[in-house]
């Protein structure tokens, strides 16, 4: 196995997020044609509600077993590090096809809860990416944790790629089938592209692994299960509360479109505006620095784990300085020149404004996500969530003040989003 330095591993996810964040972003722009505003914001709906219900059943999983695959390996224990694997696959399947089977056959609560009935089909041709997604995690969690980010950089521009091939035929499929359909059809891409990303992690860890048959004790599985669940049930807490906010958040904003005088065809289209369009650009740089936060975890969690307090701390000012040093440029441009991104990448420029006013977030959620790693890696594992708790409260009561004015409307989501980070 492959162990790469905080640098080089940084380096290789960073520009394998970039071309999946590409890849995403060339995935959209022909989906808008199809989609339009309306379409979108069904789309983005969907995925909201596929991503919260896969946050409460896998949430601090990923990170628990990098985190004790880190701390296994730094200990010269990889046989442990493999069992943790085995043991973790059992627990994620099994809540993995529990989460699928849920979404699926709850779409049309899901969809109204939402308030958005045309979700209907775009959740349930989403839901089997759940058994999915839970079943890759424990491979990827487990290359990640050992230093060896190729095999997730791997999965990931294959996962795009196949979404994108996917999402966008069968979004042409059923063109005329109306937007809900078509939506179902474009969100099913993300399900074939995780069905391929898990077969890759499986294929490059079982080929990886010369170890015959792993025998344990009962103390020991107990032991490993009381690890994993000590360190994932708090961030899985801390995560469903997150979504929820986020799902609360999402609510609010559409019905205070509506509270500001805006008709549901208008508060529709502004909302499908902001978040296909100007959010789909901000995520870009925002999700390529996260995985600096991925980088980072091993390196901290190992060196902690042997109590090499110095090297902790060398990594952590690395992480810091470097996201620092990428995060401001991309907010610079993305405030200078919002509508020529959008103009180059969608030929739509009815977001400009709206990327504008959300640009500096880009500095200070990435930084906020790279200190969230370091201190979880460091084992304070609820303190991230605390301030982040705070940060939603603001957002939720800035927003809610803001939308429902008709001068700022969706502008004040946009607004809402940067104040709780200042």
């Amino acid at each position: 196995m492959k162990k790469q330095s905080f640098v080089t591993g940084a380096a290789i996810l960073m520009a394998a997020n970039a071309i999946s964040k590409i890849l995403g972003a060339v995935f959209k722009i022909p989906l808008t044609y199809i989609l339009k505003e309306e379409g979108m914001a069904v789309y983005n709906i969907s995925f909201q509600v596929y991503i919260m219900l896969l946050s409460f059943i896998i949430s601090g999983f990923p990170f628990a077993i990098s985190k004790l695959v880190a701390e296994d390996i730094s200990k010269k224990d990889a046989r442990k590090a493999r069992l943790t694997v085995k043991i973790s696959t059992l627990i994620l399947s099994s809540v993995g096809i529990a989460g699928s089977l849920a979404l699926y056959f709850g779409a049309d609560f899901f969809a109204l809860a939402m308030k958005e009935e045309n979700a209907v089909y775009a959740i349930k041709a989403v839901a089997p990416a759940v058994f999915f997604v839970a079943l890759g995690t424990e491979y990827k969690s487990y290359f990640q944790g050992a230093s060896n980010m190729i095999p997730t950089a791997i999965s990931q521009v294959v996962e795009a790629i196949i979404k994108l091939a996917a999402g966008y035929g069968l979004a042409v499929y059923f063109i005329n089938y109306g937007i809900a359909k078509t939506s179902g059809g474009a969100i099913m891409g993300v399900t074939a592209g995780e069905i391929v990303a898990t077969a890759i992690l499986m294929l490059l860890y079982f080929t990886g692994k010369r170890e015959g048959r792993l025998k344990s004790t009962r103390e020991e599985r107990s032991e490993i299960i009381k690890s994993l669940l000590a360190v994932a049930i708090p961030l899985l807490c801390a995560s469903v509360v997150a979504d929820m906010m986020n799902v609360v958040d999402t609510t609010m904003v559409r019905s205070r479109l509506l509270d500001a005088g805006l008709g549901e065809d208008e508060a529709r289209f502004l909302y499908g505006a902001y978040t296909g369009y100007a959010l789909t650009v901000f995520h870009l740089p925002v999700g390529i620095l996260a995985t600096l936060g991925v980088s980072i975890l091993p390196i901290i969690a190992g060196a902690m784990a042997v109590n090499d307090l110095k090297r902790a701390g060398r990594a952590m000012k690395l992480a810091l300085e470097l996201t620092i040093f990428l995060a401001v440029p991309c907010a610079v441009i993305m405030l200078t020149q919002s509508e020529g991104i959008l103009k180059l990448l969608f030929n739509n420029t009815a977001s400009a404004r709206m990327l504008t006013v959300v640009a500096p977030c880009v500095i200070m959620m990435s930084v906020s996500q790279i200190c969230s790693s370091v201190l979880q890696s460091a084992n304070k594992i609820m303190l991230p969530f605390f301030f982040a708790l705070a940060g939603s409260v603001i957002k939720l009561l800035v927003g809610y003040v803001l939308v429902g004015n008709p001068e700022y409307n969706i502008y004040g989501s946009a607004i809402s989003d940067i104040i709780p980070l200042e």
